[in-house]
C-alpha cells in the first residue's frame, strides 16, 4: 500500500511541476508576444520608451528560452530511502 502512495505522490508532484511548467511558460509568451507587436507598432517618436520595450522584448525572450531549463534540466535532490 505504502508503494502505491508513493507513486501517487510521485505522479501528483511531476504533474503539479508540469502544470506549473505551462502556466509560467505561457505567461512569459504572452508577455513577449505582447512586448513585440507594441514593439513593433510603436512610433520612433520617444527614444526611452523605444529603449524600454525592446529591453523588455529580450527579457521575455531570454525567459521563454529559460523557463524549460530551469524546470527540466535541474533535477531535483530526492530524499534518501533507508530500506
Amino acid at each position: 500500500m505504502s508503494d502505491q502512495n508513493s507513486k501517487s505522490g510521485l505522479l501528483l508532484r511531476r504533474r503539479n511541476k508540469f502544470v506549473g511548467f505551462i502556466i509560467t511558460e505561457a505567461a512569459a509568451i504572452c508577455l513577449l508576444v505582447v512586448a513585440g507587436a507594441f514593439a513593433v507598432s510603436l512610433k520612433r517618436g520617444d527614444p526611452t520608451l523605444a529603449v524600454c520595450v525592446n529591453v523588455t522584448t529580450i527579457i521575455a525572450a531570454a525567459a521563454v528560452a529559460l523557463i524549460p531549463i530551469l524546470y527540466f534540466a535541474i533535477a531535483p535532490v530526492l530524499p534518501h530511502d533507508n530500506r
